[in-house]
């Protein structure tokens, strides 16, 4: 498991699919930190596109869903 930061917008777009336990801490700035598999998150990089960040394939993949 590997914890990420991602924006509150991010988080919405997908807590209720996190399993429990998963985020329930505040990083700086107002984001999140979850627990995600390491491969989640390396797919998660693998999918950016020019000037994207996690939290924006986030949200991207969730409202495609």
């Amino acid at each position: 498991m590997i914890r990420i930061a991602i924006t509150v917008a991010a988080f919405d777009a997908i807590s209720t699919t996190l399993p429990l336990g998963s985020e329930r801490e505040t990083g700086e700035k107002g984001r999140r930190l979850i627990w995600v598999e390491r491969q989640v998150a390396y797919r998660f990089a693998a999918m950016r596109q020019p000037g994207e960040s996690m939290s924006n394939v986030i949200i991207r993949l969730a409202a495609a869903t």
